[in-house]
């Protein structure tokens, strides 16, 4: 009796408990009301097996209304095996196989084929202790299908997984052939590119080689060329001015020349011969060390002016015999940075270049000044000038095209300009040509002030 009564009051505490919070299901979300109505079927079951069977009817009840009310079938499913295991408890197997039938609708319902299998087993033992054969067979018979049922569903699941194994193996099957097929034709790609680059240069290297060959074999060419040049040069430069002092010497032994001034203007003749040869060897030299390499460049601070002074005091006695007018503006105070051999060389030729193609009483004009970071000295002259062409062979950078013309004026003009712009060129200086036939030339010398 006082078990009775605590089961009674502990139900009655439940219930209004789980009531009271239930009504406030509105606030709650369907997960935490399933979880309620779970506790309510899991303390009807502890309640069952203490076979405290009223109280956990009451409690199984209350969690099938809450179950039907919010449409949680696995709880109605649950609560509806409880009341049939209560019925079981008061001996009313009649009710309790109608509660258990439920359970298993509901369950199949949910495709909770184990807890369906379970029960219609457990119907079948019931019907069959009741003497109800054919509805403990239908109930078997119900269990063997739905059992079957599963089986056969566990197959086509292995099968269909076997399936996908064997595919997926046909497929990675498939994509490692793929890949060593993709590998040999890279491999082979690369092979080829291989053999296509080593071939080409091969092909560049005998290009190169070739190449070179030629090169090598025009630059001595060319140097023979030069040599012939420079022959020719020798040869026709020198030839002339010694037959006129030939025929000089041959004309005062031949005659009795007793008037002085006619034997002084003879032998100034000889002198200005002699001096023409020896500016035309001495210039040849020059341009032989200068092509060979053999010249050394030693900068150093220079005074322009004393040296155009020095090459001046050189040229006074064809300055004086041509009755020239110089005209000297260099200032003493402009400086070079050069090497002052071969500056003085340039300025030598200049000057020898104007002297000797200044026709008689003409006008030779040097100037110096600053131009931005450079030194510009010019020299200019009334002579007979130069044509384009000239300009353009002298300022040419082949070596071999060294001018050389028998005409008058002409001789050994191309030389001596040429060695003036590569010394220039040398001492990281310029030199630049302004000139008309007939009407005089400027030359532009362009000098570093500094290293």
């Amino acid at each position: 009796m006082a078990r009775n009564l605590i089961t009674a009051l502990i139900f009655l505490a439940v219930s209004l408990s789980w009531n009271f919070q239930l009504r406030a299901a509105g606030e709650n979300t369907l997960d935490d009301i399933r979880e309620k109505i779970h506790s309510l079927n899991e303390l009807a079951g502890m309640e069952a097996k203490n076979e405290n069977f009223m109280t956990s009817m009451q409690l199984s009840q209350t969690a099938l209304d809450l179950s039907q009310k919010y449409g949680i079938l696995d709880e109605a499913a649950a609560a509806n095996e409880n009341l049939a295991d209560n019925y079981l408890g008061f001996k009313n197997q009649a009710e309790a196989v109608r509660f258990y039938q439920e359970a298993v609708r509901l369950n199949e319902k949910l495709n909770n084929n184990d807890a369906a299998l379970r029960l219609h087993k457990k119907i079948s033992a019931l019907l069959l202790q009741n003497g109800n054969y054919q509805r403990s067979i239908e109930h078997l018979n119900a269990y063997q299908n739905l059992k079957d049922s599963i089986d056969k569903q566990k197959q086509k699941e292995q099968i269909a997984g076997m399936e996908a194994q064997f595919a997926k193996e046909i497929s990675d099957t498939e994509n490692r052939l793929t890949a060593v097929q993709d590998q040999k034709q890279k491999t082979n790609e690369i092979l080829l590119i291989t053999a296509v680059a080593l071939l080409v240069l091969v092909v560049i290297a005998l290009i190169i080689a070739v190449q070179k060959h030629l090169q090598v074999k025009k630059y001595f060419l060319r140097l023979n060329e030069q040599k012939d040049r420079m022959f020719s040069l020798i040869s026709h430069g020198l030839r002339g001015p010694i037959g006129s002092v030939k025929g000089i010497f041959d004309l005062i032994v031949e005659q009795d020349m007793d008037d002085p001034k006619e034997l002084k203007s003879i032998l100034n003749e000889s002198r200005e011969v002699v001096d023409s040869s020896f500016n035309l060897l001495e210039n040849l030299l020059n341009w032989s060390k200068s092509q060979t390499g053999n010249l050394t460049v030693n900068p150093q601070k220079i005074s322009v002016g004393s040296l155009v002074k020095e090459n001046l005091m050189l040229f006074t006695s064809s300055i004086k015999h041509k009755n020239f007018t110089i005209e000297n503006h260099v200032s003493d105070e402009h400086y070079a940075y050069a090497d002052m051999e071969m500056i003085n060389i340039v300025i030598r030729n200049i000057l020898s270049n104007s002297v000797k193609f200044t026709r008689t009483a003409g006008k030779i004009s040097l100037y110096s000044q600053i131009a931005k970071d450079r030194l510009l000295l010019t020299v200019s002259d009334t002579g007979v000038g130069m044509t384009r062409d000239m300009i353009d062979e002298i300022m040419e950078d082949d070596p071999v095209a060294i001018g050389y013309n028998e005409a008058n004026y002409e001789k050994d003009r191309g030389i001596g300009l040429k060695i003036c712009k590569d010394f220039l060129q040398k001492n990281n200086g310029k030199l630049s040509i302004e000139s008309s036939p007939n009407q005089g030339s400027r030359f532009f010398i362009y000098l570093p002030l500094s290293a």
